[in-house]
């Protein structure tokens, strides 16, 4: 992006979560539709079998992470995940 300042006076830090994801949005489509543009002026097909409405489809892949452990959980997990190597290293 050319300009990565935001245009509003609003600070980023006081958008809620789903203004985030409208803006998230907004920069994935405007995104897309250069590239789109980009591939067309360069006369390059774009796949038959990629689906009608790319940036829809791509869209729909986002999502909140769901799970049904407690946060205790998968931090748990996550440490008794690790392993810690017993090999000598020296630099």
């Amino acid at each position: 992006m050319e300009n990565s300042q935001p245009k509003s006076e609003h600070s980023l830090s006081l958008l809620t979560v789903a203004d985030l994801e409208a803006l998230i949005v907004k920069i994935v489509h405007k995104v897309l539709q250069q590239e789109t543009q980009k591939l067309q002026q360069e006369d390059l097909s774009i796949e038959p079998t990629q689906p009608k409405h790319p940036p829809q489809a791509f869209l729909e892949t986002f999502g909140r992470w769901e799970d049904t452990r407690t946060a205790e959980e998968i931090i748990d997990e996550i440490y008794s995940s690790r392993t810690v190597s017993d090999r000598d290293y020296t630099f």
